[in-house]
């Protein structure tokens, strides 16, 4: 393989504090601001100022009096609303509407409602507290996914409750007996309806336990809300139903990854409100938490008007400049003890921000790195100078760091405690792309200068991110904090990366898809992995491997990587990152195998202490069925690898599913009701207790390694009915 060091571009170092900006627009220096007791409404028949339609919204003065850039709340209902009608007159006047364009208010509650219910949701944040202690024993629920933080749960469609299995599917858990009369085997134990209707229009999508407790998390279109189902697994595998209750917000669907959490047997989970209305249905509505009640036989509700998570008062103003502003909520909800009639008490942080974002959960906060969107960056270009375009259009390497748009990191601690945040520059593609550990935030970001259009046909250009976490503050400035140190390109515009405790790695893909080439295809150049060692970013290593990327995921002690060369089938490589100097310890092509399920946890692995273990991920047997859509519905087989010692792989065989007619009727007579449609995939593969199993669409295969080699002993249909 050929190795390449690369030296920071040192010259290049984008140090913040000696910047000058290249644009006709100033970074203007932050408004002070004056905390009074004074109760008065900042906002009363606020007229927007002119705006200067020369620079974008992000560098506009006129939207300073909107903003506070040090961390303050709103300090009346009446404010915020205010604030609100001031924010859309503003980005009326730079041309930014919605899709109707009417006033926006708070659906008005009885008279008296707002301060009955306050008292009510400061009691139940009152009686929230996160400790470093855990709820649900590491016996009792094993981690069967490779989730990206430790002790942070993700949501998933796979869990293990002790001797038992639990797989969430079409508004179902379906729970099997891994140690039936004692003895390792396979047993249907439960099939239980999350759902109460066959006419739920809920997409069930995620689940997330803790002890014997099952929390099931949906979205209710019918209620615009996410739903939460609380359900216990009985010693005897059978499950009950505690209660289910609902918490406002837009969908919260996560075309990457999961977007719920459990953190020491607590519910954590991030819910966008928009405020902008842009279409019938976002309507702004005060965020609630409200119980389900039965009304009749079909599972009829009785529309309550719930608890408030928070009021106004208690939103934190947004510290950049907003046009299309969206309310991100983080709330945490003690889920223990909950039932039908008594909602959980639940903890929310609110803060305004921008609408482009992404997020990390950590053990004890939720990290929001908050980007202007496309309205906040457009502007009239009129008065820039051509040769300042220019010179950013023919450039081929990483822009000054006074060419970024300013983005903002903000900290939300999980215990509801002061918000803290920190200007910061370019926009890592998505959670992976992010990451905290001993006291440092770390990130890979896109560094893509402002004046330039976005570089949807040229290799990224990419910049290593750390900061410590005391550069944090309750104040953003407009200097940029922090660490910027340029990387090298992944040589496409596509990458995918991932963080360990030492290194990022990242590498890159053909396209934005991640399908297979055609056999007429012409083969597919070598990829670039590059490894950056986290404690000297300044010296990242090259590596070549023959393929694309289209994966990039920790597998023990190494990172294994994905893609294809090829129609021959789908390779696997492994970097070794015991090594002093990281190295391609081996790549395997896995013939007429391709790649079905673009999910994280639908790769797993399990490896040992020195290097040898299997690693399991879905395929399909036709090229033509690899697109690794986020929604698959078909069905998978569970191919295995092993590796050696030295990170050597070899096949391990497969656990194949069974294919039928998906138009003809179920021999088991099963019938799908609602939440018909796999958005988080169907086939998982699963470590456990020193047994391998394969979710495969509606079918769990136990595999035994034997001579080197995965051999089926036990299979199951979910879908039959249990004894």
């Amino acid at each position: 393989m050929n190795v390449i060091r690369i030296a920071s571009l040192g010259a290049l170092m984008l140090a913040s504090a000696a910047c000058t900006s290249m644009y006709p627009w100033g970074q203007d220096e932050a408004p002070e601001t004056v905390t009074t007791l004074v109760e008065q409404n900042r906002f009363d028949a606020m007229e927007p100022g002119e705006p200067d339609e020369s620079v974008p919204a992000y560098a506009d003065p006129s939207l300073d009096a909107l903003r506070s850039a040090t961390l303050s709340r709103f300090r009346s209902e009446a404010e915020f609303l205010d604030w609100l009608k001031a924010v859309r007159a503003a980005a009326k006047a730079r041309g930014v509407y919605s899709w109707r364009d009417m006033p926006v208010a708070m659906a008005a509650p009885p008279p008296g409602a707002m301060e009955s219910a306050a008292p009510a949701a400061d009691a139940a944040m009152e009686s929230i507290t996160v400790t470093g202690s855990s709820v649900g024993a590491a016996d009792a629920n094993p981690e069967i996914t490779n989730n990206q933080k430790a002790g942070v749960d993700e949501g998933g469609i796979v869990k293990q409750i002790g001797n038992y299995l639990v797989v969430l599917q079409d508004g179902r858990l379906f729970v099997t007996d891994l140690m039936p009369g004692g003895k390792p085997g396979l047993k249907l134990a439960d099939r239980a309806n999350v759902y109460r209707s066959d006419m739920e229009d809920t997409w069930y999508d995620e689940m997330l336990v803790s002890g014997r407790t099952i929390l099931v998390t949906g979205y209710s279109y019918a209620e615009n809300a996410s739903e939460f189902t609380v359900l216990t697994l009985g010693e005897d595998g059978k499950v009950t139903r505690d209660a289910t209750f609902y918490i406002s917000s837009d969908d919260y669907y996560s075309g990457s990854n999961y977007a719920s959490r459990m953190i020491d047997g607590k519910l954590l989970i991030h819910t966008p409100i928009y405020t902008s209305g842009r279409g019938w249905w976002d309507a702004f509505d005060p965020p609630e938490i409200r119980e389900w009640r039965r009304e009749g036989p079909d599972g009829e509700r009785q529309h309550l008007r719930g608890h408030p998570l928070f009021r106004a008062e208690d939103i934190w103003m947004p510290v950049q400049r907003v046009l299309e502003p969206v309310i991100h909520t983080v709330t945490v909800c003690d889920i223990s003890g909950v039932t039908d009639v008594d909602v959980p008490a639940c903890k929310s942080t609110a803060i305004i921000g921008t609408d482009d974002h992404e997020f990390l959960v950590t053990k004890d906060a939720f990290w929001l790195w908050l980007s202007p969107s496309w309205s906040e960056r457009d502007f009239n270009t009129i008065g820039v100078p051509d040769e300042a375009i220019a010179a950013c259009e023919a450039r081929q390497s990483h822009a000054p760091i006074k060419e970024l748009v300013p983005s903002a990191l903000v900290k939300l601690p999980i215990d509801g405690t002061q918000p803290s945040v920190l200007g910061v520059r370019g926009e890592p593609q998505n959670q992976f792309s992010m990451d905290m550990d001993a006291g440092t935030f770390r990130a890979v970001v896109d560094w893509n200068a402002a004046l330039c259009p976005d570089p949807y046909d040229k290799p990224a250009t990419l910049t290593f991110f750390d900061t410590p976490l005391s550069a944090l503050t309750d104040t953003l400035g407009d200097a940029p904090g922090g660490r910027y140190v340029p990387l090298p390109t992944p040589g496409k515009t596509n990458y995918e990366a991932r963080f360990t405790e030492s290194h990022l790695v990242y590498g890159a893909r053909e396209g934005w898809g991640s399908w297979a080439p055609d056999e007429e295809d012409e083969p597919r150049e070598d990829g670039r992995a590059i490894v950056v060692p986290l404690d000297n970013p300044s010296w990242p290593v090259t590596l070549t491997v023959p393929h694309d990327v289209i994966r990039a995921e920790r597998a023990g002690p190494y990172m294994a990587l994905t893609g294809y060369r090829d129609s021959e089938g789908l390779s696997v490589s492994l970097i070794d990152l015991r090594k002093e100097e990281p190295a391609v310890s081996g790549t395997f092509v896995m013939q007429n195998r391709y790649e079905s399920e673009n999910r994280s946890h639908a790769f797993n692995s399990k490896i040992d202490a020195d290097g040898t273990g299997l690693i399991g991920l879905p395929t399909v047997s036709l090229s033509e069925e690899s697109e690794r859509w986020w929604w698959w519905s078909e069905s998978s087989d569970l191919s295995y690898l092993r590796t050696d010692a030295n990170g050597k792989l070899s096949a391990a065989g497969d656990l194949i599913a069974t294919r039928r007619d998906p138009n003809a009727e179920s021999p088991t007579g099963y019938e799908c009701e609602v939440s018909c449609v796999d958005w988080y995939g169907n086939a998982r593969p699963i470590f456990t207790g020193g047994r391998v199993l394969a979710l495969v669409n509606s079918e769990l295969i136990e595999g035994k390694l034997e001579d080197g080699k995965i051999q089926e002993i036990g299979r199951i249909d979910l879908t039959a009915k249990p004894d």
